[in-house]
């Protein structure tokens, strides 16, 4: 008597797709997934370069001797260029001193510097005893309460590689003429579905997609990157400045940052120069930057924005207006302030002289880490990692939405399921937790197509075949006689496989006495059970195999006839079965099998994948 599940069919039409289906190792999943993770670290690896994101222990400036040679070379080049005065009063010097030219030069030069910063409008340096003055410090409160309102916005930013990237993710979704951000705006679910059933290759559909990404960013006018790179200076020539380190900077004058950036007096104490140099050094690199910023630094408003939708939780919208508020406005206040105030402490306090006096070296200079963006590079690199994630993500949907299709086509009908082994015998064993038997879908395939299209027709078109084949092709008939046999030892391996699983047969009891829970059970019976799922996986794998073998050998005979022009094959075929040859020809009908046969392979091929990653 037919058990509950005889006959009953199924479908995997379009739309039965399974999604977020978990893989079954990090490996598998890297081969095959659109962006492995190597290709995801070269991609972070090439956006961190063309946001010149530094390593957090990166080194900012790099102190080097100059050349001997190099050095004579200035010395003489600043030499020629004296001025009347200036070379009266290096000869004057060098008769008192009595030295070589050159060492009077370079104690005449840092003469002239150390006349600069007494020049300067306040006393910032003595001399002689080789120290920096309160005024110094004094002198950069303002600059750093100014810093200080600006820096949780340049702390957010440029915390890492990632905040970067969506702030400029967004800002280019907004400012670029009909930006594309998803999958859907460069490839259609169909063109997708298409190429994977043509190819049955994610490479092939990855290679379609970043082919459009490629054509897309190329289009984009120079003019627009141009103008929006424009609009970006600030957010890097202002990042220094407002990430100073002002804390390290004044308790070298035994105070702190938090003290300098009130409104109370402070009395700062005098710093051995040497011991805060290297600050100075950062903070004229910092100020430097800052004035090559002219007028207002002209900050997109989508980048202060994103700071207050980060701060809140919530997204950045890519399109419509956005509203001011009142802490957007303040905090582009203090960005414009913060630039002004950098102009005028770099004109007010000779930096680069002080540097020089106290590194005793007029010519002393340093490698600076000089950011610079390219933005047309982090574009194309950031679009190939959301499309190829979400392409990733959407994989199993277009797989499955392929096969749909083809499954309609070769099962019209659709999928028969079992007597006795049915998906919920494979669920019992997976939540066992003792072994895995994910083979439900592919013999589902085998059993389908034996049923449906072998009993529906082809062995009786084979069998026909092969009586009506030239003589001098008798070969191909025997193969055929072959082929069918062992498609038919496939069916009853295949009907006693299912057997095995009725609750009247001794293997099938075993599966239903431990197909729930197993916790207490013997632990020789758990190993027995354990045994006998991997032994019904082999049997299955078996089965698999033999069917792909003979039904790729059909399919390569009827190839061969179809090749070899037996014109003749159709008055045979006619005469010899005049009721199916009314109803379809002979080609027709080869080519309908050869056509079933093609996707019935793909099919099983995908859906052994499919097990392999469940």
């Amino acid at each position: 008597m037919p058990g509950k599940y005889a006959q009953r069919t199924t479908s995997y039409g379009p739309g039965a797709a399974e999604p977020n289906r978990p893989v079954i190792a990090a490996g598998v999943e890297d081969l095959a997934r659109a962006l492995s993770e190597s290709d995801r670290k070269q991609l972070l690896s090439r956006i961190e370069r063309a946001l010149s994101v530094e390593d957090k222990d990166q080194q900012r400036i790099i102190h080097g001797e100059l050349q001997q040679e190099r050095r004579v070379e200035l010395i003489a080049a600043d030499m020629n260029k004296l001025g009347f005065w200036e070379r009266l009063r290096f000869w004057v010097k060098k008769v008192m001193s009595g030295g070589r030219d050159q060492e009077v030069f370079l104690r005449f030069r840092l003469d002239q510097a150390k006349e600069r910063i007494r020049e300067a409008q306040r006393t910032f340096v003595d001399f002689d005893n080789r120290v920096l003055l309160p005024r110094l410090p004094e002198m950069l409160r303002d600059l750093a309460r100014t810093a200080h309102k600006t820096r949780p916005f340049f702390e957010v930013i440029w915390d890492s590689t990632d905040s970067l990237r969506g702030v400029l993710d967004v800002l280019l979704a907004r400012r670029i003429p009909d930006a594309k951000r998803t999958l859907q705006q460069f490839c259609s679910t169909q063109e997708m579905q298409e190429v994977f059933r043509s190819t049955e290759s994610r490479n092939q559909l990855k290679k379609l997609v970043l082919d459009r990404v490629s054509e897309y960013v190329d289009r984009i006018p120079p003019s627009v990157m141009d103008e929006i790179e424009t609009g970006l200076k600030g957010l890097y020539l202002l990042k220094d400045v407002s990430l100073f380190d002002f804390d390290r900077f004044f308790v070298q004058f035994q105070s702190t940052a938090a003290e300098a950036i009130g409104s109370g007096q402070i009395e700062f104490h005098q710093a051995a120069a040497h011991r805060v140099l290297d600050s100075l050094e950062e903070l004229y690199l910092a100020l430097y930057s800052v004035s090559r910023i002219q007028g207002d630094p002209g900050l997109y408003p989508e980048l202060i924005d994103f700071y207050y939708a980060l701060k809140e939780g919530r997204e950045l919208p890519v399109d419509g207006e956005l509203s001011a508020t009142k802490d957007t406005t303040e905090m582009r206040k203090a960005i414009k302030e913060l630039a002004a105030t950098g102009r005028a402490v770099r004109k007010s306090i000779p930096l680069v002289d002080i540097i020089r006096f106290f590194r005793n070296d007029p010519y002393y200079r340093f490698l600076a880490y000089v950011p610079r963006l390219k933005l047309r590079d982090f574009y194309y690199s950031n679009l190939k990692i959301r499309v190829l994630e979400e392409l990733d993500a959407r994989f199993n949907d277009i797989r499955m939405g392929v096969l749909g299709q083809m499954v309609q086509e070769v099962f019209p009908h659709g999928l028969l399921q079992f007597e006795y082994f049915h998906p919920e015998i494979q669920s019992g064993i997976h939540r066992t937790g003792i072994g895995r038997l994910e083979v439900y879908r592919s013999l589902q395939i085998v059993h389908s197509f034996i049923q449906r299209v072998y009993r529906g027709g082809l062995h009786e078109f084979m069998r026909i075949l092969g009586k009506i084949i030239p003589v001098r092709t008798r070969q191909t008939g025997v193969d055929f006689t072959l082929l069918i046999a062992g498609l038919e030892d496939v069916e009853e391996r295949l009907r006693e496989f299912d057997l095995s699983f009725s609750p009247d047969s001794e293997e099938g009891k075993t599966f239903y006495r431990y197909r729930h829970t197993s916790a207490d059970r013997d632990p020789t019976q758990l190993t027995a059970y354990r045994g006998l799922v991997n032994q019904k996986a082999r049997d299955a794998k078996n089965i698999i195999e033999k069917f792909s073998y003979q039904l790729s050998g059909i399919h390569q005979s009827l190839l061969l006839i179809k090749k070899g022009s037996h014109s003749h094959l159709n008055e045979r075929y006619r005469g010899f079965d005049a009721t199916s040859a009314s109803d379809k020809p002979f080609d027709d009908r080869l080519d309908e099998y050869l056509a079933t046969m093609m996707n019935t392979e793909k099919i099983l091929k995908q859906m052994i994948v499919i097990e392999s990653e469940t």
